[in-house]
């Protein structure tokens, strides 16, 4: 096999190489990110203390008119049962009791309002809660492939660096130096593939003198637009 043909298997495990160590470092950075399930807990805890916040309100307006209703009881006790007949008296009675009823009525319609908020927020409470459970689930299941990805990944880089060092170690120096050079300049692609004497890579027709000793594996030749090492294809 020519040196050319070797440093184009050598481009393919290095090509391959890169792109799955990419792909490892995406993962390893995916793994353990649960920053979308912290958000939505985040909801649920939000919503669950405003929950409790209008439950806290509902429960003193509640015990306030608890209150109101027990001097409403007692002012209707007084007015009504026979012991205070002072004309005086009886009228500041009255007069209480109406206060006492408006602020009850201004109350209720308080608790009313509070009501319809906390029937509100259990229904968000309930949707936040639902939402985490999806969001958690699905990031389980990813979590697991992910998991099972960079496991297959690793074992997969093992046997490329494997092969990689197998197809240097039959090279010489200089072509690896070579190969080594044109493949950082030229974003990783050292070798082009020459087919009927046109560079698929640059798209260039390569001198047929050229193109004839390529595809007979004979010597080493470049692109003479490219620079790039060509091997038939």
């Amino acid at each position: 096999m020519s040196v050319v043909r070797q440093l184009y298997q050598l481009q393919l495990v290095d090509s391959e190489w890169d792109e799955k160590h990419h792909r490892l470092a995406a993962i390893d950075q995916s793994l353990g990110d649960d920053r979308e399930v912290v958000r939505a807990q985040e909801a649920v805890a939000e919503t669950d203390a405003a929950l409790s916040e209008l439950r806290g309100q509902l429960r003193a307006l509640e015990l306030e008119v608890s209150g109101l209703n027990d001097k409403l009881k007692k002012n209707q006790e007084r007015l009504y049962g026979g012991k205070v007949r002072n004309p005086k008296e009886l009228s500041g009675l009255q007069e209480e009791a109406a206060a006492l009823r408006r602020r009850r009525s201004e109350l209720e319609d308080e608790e009313l309002t509070l009501m319809i908020g906390v029937e509100e927020e259990e229904a968000e409470l309930a949707e936040r809660k639902a939402r985490l459970r999806q969001i958690g689930s699905s990031w389980r299941a990813e979590q697991e492939l992910l998991a099972t990805e960079k496991d297959d990944l690793e074992q997969r880089l093992a046997e490329l660096e494997d092969q990689r060092a197998a197809i240097r170690n039959r090279l010489g120096a200089r072509d690896l130096a070579d190969y080594d050079d044109l493949r950082q300049r030229f974003g990783g692609v050292a070798v082009v593939v020459l087919r009927r004497g046109i560079c698929q890579t640059c798209g260039v027709d390569v001198p047929t003198s050229v193109a004839r000793a390529v595809e007979r594996g004979e010597g080493i030749h470049y692109c003479p637009v490219c620079n790039r090492l060509l091997v038939a294809g």
